[in-house]
């Protein structure tokens, strides 16, 4: 038993990157299409790099090929899954990376590409109020911070 969680505890972003290692190029871009195809990832990439990694006790080497999906948190899951169950590998590398912040067009194009349900994101960044954004010195004359005028209940005047 791990002492690592293996549920996401912190995980606030509006995209998720999951990353795993495959034997070959063509392995990995074999894994891309059929995942892109079932629309549990919007793309993929793919990287050739040179692993070193510790394997029944020792160091061993290998041209791996990386792929960085890319999707939304609630097909993380399934991708996940569909990895598990496909990947050649005895130990596959399959980890979850939580994107914060991304560009409004590229959140439009990933819920366009994988969630025909999904709202609009929202536009642009922070908070928005009423007639745009405004600074502090920019408020609206009736909202000051002055004490609110009491009326006396029994004679009717201000205190």
């Amino acid at each position: 038993m791990s002492p690592y969680s293996l549920d996401p505890i912190r995980a606030v972003g509006p995209v998720r990157l999951v990353i795993s290692t495959y034997p070959s190029r063509a392995v990995a871009l074999t894994a891309v299409t059929a995942a892109v195809e079932r629309r549990l990832a919007a793309c993929g990439n793919v990287v050739e790099a040179e692993s070193r990694y510790l394997w029944q006790g020792r160091v061993e080497s290998q041209t791996e090929a990386v792929v960085v999906f890319k999707t939304v948190p609630k097909k993380v899951g399934a991708l996940f899954a569909f990895l598990e169950e496909t990947h050649p590998y005895d130990v596959p590398e399959i980890v979850e990376v939580d994107v914060p912040r991304t560009s409004s067009a590229y959140l439009r194009y990933l819920s366009n590409s994988l969630d025909d349900e999904a709202p609009p994101p929202p536009l642009g960044g922070g908070t928005m109020r009423r007639g745009g954004r405004r600074g502090r010195a920019a408020r609206d004359p009736g909202r000051t911070r002055a004490r609110p005028h009491r009326r006396s209940t029994r004679t009717g005047t201000r205190r």
